[in-house]
């Protein structure tokens, strides 16, 4: 009895299609099939036998002739002939055929016409004009979504290769056809198309030929549930990439304003030899406040200053939690062997503190930026660091 032929790009589709499928060469014969077709039209079509051959005379030349003017443009074209039985009679089959666009190979699948036991007569051919929607749903997917679709059998044969995304590595559909994956990657297979050729699903992201991929692997089942390939799909992400890289730089950006707005919002200033004023301007909440005294605070020990004015001429409100981070950060300053001095304080922000209770006894404060300066130039003539500390 023939076997199918193992080693074809296309074992994997013959094993799991349901129906009788045949692939011919442009002049009729048998390049593959799987044993439902097989079954139905017997068992001398084998690869390398003429399909014209096991068809009446009268029928013969007309497939022949047929099955040579079958376009390119993937339009299925129906044929109603004949064929021989090993026991003499004769099954009329129908022939659903076409051709791939740029393929020289012509793709059959076979059914009983309705009409099997009519007489013999002459071949009809007629162009079907509907289009089974599971190959417009596909068509349409591999024609506008920026993907490549493959399936490989067990042994890492490619037996389908097309999709939009081929353009970018200058590749036409089917051009991998009967290719190995091995002889295609090389050494540079992925880790993950190893695992699926192993029958483990998985995704990968990968930069390759200048664009970014992302390959989905699923393991395709025989009948017996067994391993008989893998179908892939590779995704181009170069514009997703691109946005993620603007994101990113975007956020880079913001995080840089940001940090300039805190350098405004808490500016240091040395405005005399070890002397350091902080203008506080707006609202200070207990955020800011934090902040500014890290800021305050690493500002001190690195420029060695003894006095840090805390000028608060431009807040009008503070809260409990802001006047006691205020009060916290004197004292810090004290700890560090500076003296902290505030100024500015406004009569609104004089009665908070009052009526929230804190206590600035022992905090030196003046009215103005000004006077708070004139006190610590006259501390610093008339005290050497050694006797404040």
């Amino acid at each position: 009895m023939a076997t199918e032929q193992a080693d074809h790009p296309f074992e994997a589709f013959f094993r799991t299609y349901p129906g009788a499928f045949v692939i011919l060469s442009p002049n009729g014969e048998v390049i593959a099939m799987n044993a439902a077709a097989r079954a139905l039209a017997g068992e001398r079509l084998v690869p390398g036998a003429r399909v014209a051959e096991h068809a009446p005379a009268e029928d013969a030349s007309a497939l022949t002739q047929a099955l040579g003017r079958i376009p390119d443009d993937g339009a299925p074209t129906r044929l109603t002939c004949r064929a021989r039985q090993p026991n003499g009679g004769m099954l009329s089959l129908t022939w659903q055929v076409w051709r791939a666009p740029g393929r020289p190979e012509i793709f059959a699948t076979l059914s009983l016409a309705e009409a099997p036991h009519a007489p013999a007569h002459a071949h009809r051919e007629e162009k079907t004009t509907e289009t089974p929607v599971s190959e417009l749903v596909l068509r349409a997917l591999l024609d506008h979504l920026d993907v490549i679709a493959w399936a490989t059998d067990k042994e890492g044969i490619y037996t389908f290769y097309d999709g939009k995304a081929l353009a970018a590595f200058g590749a036409a559909p089917g051009q991998l056809l009967g290719k190995s994956v091995f002889d295609v990657f090389g050494d540079h297979i992925s880790p993950a198309m190893r695992a699926a050729l192993d029958g483990a699903p998985g995704r990968e992201s990968i930069h390759i030929v200048g664009s970014h991929w992302d390959n989905f692997y699923l393991p395709i089942r025989d009948a017996g549930n067994g391993f008989a390939g893998v179908l892939g799909i590779s995704q181009n992400t170069n514009e997703g990439q691109r946005i993620r890289e603007e994101l990113e730089a975007r956020l880079a950006l913001i995080e840089r304003q940001e940090a300039v707005i805190r350098d405004l919002e808490t500016p240091i200033i040395q405005v005399w030899e070890h002397v350091l004023t902080l203008p506080m301007i707006g609202v200070v909440d207990s955020r800011r406040a934090a902040r500014v005294m890290d800021d305050l605070l690493g500002a001190v020990s690195r420029t060695s200053a003894r006095f840090a004015i805390l000028d608060l001429t431009g807040v009008e409100i503070v809260d409990t939690a802001t006047a006691s981070h205020l009060v916290q950060m004197i004292r810090a300053i004290r700890l560090l062997g500076a003296e902290g001095i505030l100024t500015g304080i406004r009569p609104t922000v004089a009665q908070t503190l009052i009526s929230l209770g804190v206590d600035l006894s022992g905090i030196p404060t003046h009215g103005t930026l000004r006077h708070g300066l004139a006190f610590c130039i006259r501390r610093l003539e008339s005290k050497p660091r050694s006797a404040t500390l």
